[in-house]
């Protein structure tokens, strides 16, 4: 289920259109919940726009064309630490987006917050995140707004400008999503019972592997594993251009200013482009996992394992260890273990594999190096999505 906030904002600086509001919903959790997920829903594109010159080559390095809006507050029911933002948009040739985000903590806004630049292509800019941020409290580790020194916040407004090399052409930009939490609390017991339903279903996720690529396939995690979920939707929709091979995936999320792959948001603004609807979430529990398989969705996972450690093991990882890696949880065998594509297996046959629940669940949760349950969702407009019910404000 989509929550949407609203539309994408309510106040228009500049001259953008907004086409479409949604209604309000929230998730009812069984648990105080400690990840809630905004989504603010619409289409935005851009009407007579401003023209600029980028004197400081953070964009094409000439002149172009923008507008920008500037949204509402949105108050949180969780104090947070950690903000993850992720996109859907179309960025034709010439056309780019960027997104700003603050927040709030206890009164006081912080600085303006730069996610980067999204681009599909690299014609006109490169798509890349932003190093040098100007608030002390808080900072942006690539993908992701975090605090510095323990501060909380509890609510967050953003600005998304839109930008073209010609006043005639836009992006379109159709949902912004923030998932919030306190990693503080991250894998937390949530109370949720198992699906037993979705134990025994093993969705047929074609198997790629990252390693048979030479040039930087030892760390295209993330782009195999969208590859691998796009590939498994152009098999289910019959559209054939959704499967983009790990070379072309791996070429359409890399991030120019940290020199790699695995940008959360930037993997899944590249499925939104191809029209499939992506978002970046956090999750706590295998038990939400299979609520996403039993609806025949996929779910790209983020973890992290050391098999030296006592306590950290993931027994049958390819890999000895890794402080972040991103696979693919294809579905859960007759006993509830996971079954997942792993794109770290030297072969596309040894790809697929079982890990046991209990060490999954740690790498994914509860590892010191883990991402706290960040996952992808991605899946196309209007596939039916699991209910609320379990969602513990994940989605």
């Amino acid at each position: 289920m989509r929550h949407f906030l609203g539309g994408l904002g309510a106040v228009l600086t500049l001259t953008l259109i907004l086409l479409f509001v949604g209604p309000e919903k929230r998730a009812e959790a069984t648990v105080d919940p400690n990840v809630y997920l905004g989504q603010h829903a619409g289409q935005v594109k851009m009407s007579n726009p401003q023209a600029a010159t980028d004197t400081a080559g953070i964009y094409n390095g000439r002149r172009y064309y923008y507008g920008t809006l500037t949204s509402p507050i949105y108050a949180t029911p969780i104090r947070f630490d950690t903000l993850v933002p992720s996109w859907n948009a179309a960025t034709p040739a010439g056309t780019w987006v960027q997104l700003k985000v603050r927040v709030r903590s206890f009164g006081q806004w912080s600085e303006w917050l730069d996610m980067g630049v999204w681009a599909g292509g690299t014609a006109s800019v490169k798509r890349h995140s932003t190093y040098v941020q100007p608030d002390p409290n808080w900072r942006v580790a690539t993908d992701a707004v975090v605090s510095r020194y323990g501060a909380t916040a509890d609510a967050y407004r953003y600005e998304l400008r839109l930008m073209a090399t010609e006043p005639t052409l836009s992006p379109t930009v159709s949902k912004v999503s923030f998932v919030s939490s306190n990693s503080y609390r991250h894998g937390e017991f949530l109370g949720i019972a198992p699906l037993e339903a979705a134990w025994g279903v093993n969705l047929p996720v074609p198997a790629r592997s990252q390693m048979v690529y030479a040039g930087g396939g030892e760390a295209w995690c993330s782009p195999t594993s969208l590859s691998m979920v796009m590939a498994y939707w152009a098999g289910r929709t019959g559209q054939p251009w959704l499967d983009q091979g790990v070379p072309a995936v791996a070429a359409g999320t890399y991030d120019y200013a940290y020199e790699g792959w695995g940008n959360w948001p930037f993997n899944t603004a590249y499925a939104s482009e191809y029209g499939l609807e992506a978002t970046v979430s956090r999750f706590g529990a295998i038990e939400q996992v299979e609520r996403w398989i039993e609806a025949g969705i996929p779910v790209i996972a983020s973890i992290a394992w050391d098999n030296s450690v006592s306590g950290q093991q993931l027994a049958g990882a390819p890999l000895t260890w890794s402080d972040g890696h991103l696979l693919v949880i294809r579905g859960f065998t007759a006993s509830g273990d996971v079954i997942v594509n792993d794109p770290a297996a030297g072969s596309n046959a040894a790809v697929p594999r079982v890990y046991t629940r209990n060490e999954f669940s740690r790498a994914w949760f509860r590892n010191p190096n883990s991402s706290g349950g960040i996952v992808y969702l991605i899946h196309p407009a209007g596939w039916a999505t699991p209910g609320s019910y379990a969602a513990e404000g994940a989605w």
